[in-house]
């Protein structure tokens, strides 16, 4: 009976487990809007762009977040590189200064042409690009910058 009780709580405990890990989109709070990081890993090249600050630290890719509507000054990271090749890894840095209305959904988007990405930010529903396009150079990452993205992230509003 003991084993029983133990395979169901198991079941269960994994039926939910795998239901949080799914990206199920939550409303968006008042005066808030929510932005969604680009990430397309499945092919043999991996490309992530993504909002390099949360709380004016700086992180890692994550899923959708929620904000305070209004202006912001936003970092942005893109990192590509190939899967199966060592030392492939470039990254680009660009900044946005927008306004983002509240109650909408938005997704940061990317154009890569050799070594050079462009990176915008569009409405999610439409595809509606609501940013500048801003073009930044794909380059190794720097041994030593995290001084500099710190402060990056201290001086932008996210």
């Amino acid at each position: 009976m003991k084993s029983i009780k133990l395979v169901v709580a198991a079941i269960i405990g994994s039926i939910v487990s795998g239901c949080s890990v799914l990206p199920i989109k939550s409303s968006i709070k008042d005066n808030h809007f929510r932005i969604e990081n680009f990430m397309d890993d499945r092919g043999a090249d991996k490309e992530y762009v993504y909002l390099m600050c949360h709380k004016k630290r700086v992180t890692t890719w994550s899923n959708p977040k929620q904000f305070m509507a209004g202006k912001h000054n936003l970092w942005v990271k893109a990192l590509v590189s190939k899967r199966d090749t060592a030392n492939s890894q470039r990254v680009a840095y660009v900044n946005f200064e927008i306004e983002l209305s509240a109650g909408e959904s938005y997704t940061l988007n990317r154009k890569i042409d050799d070594e050079q990405i462009s990176i915008w930010i569009q409405d999610s529903e439409n595809g509606k690009v609501v940013s500048k396009v801003k073009v930044a150079k794909l380059e190794l990452p720097k041994v030593v910058d995290k001084r500099l993205r710190r402060e990056q992230c201290e001086s932008g509003t996210i």
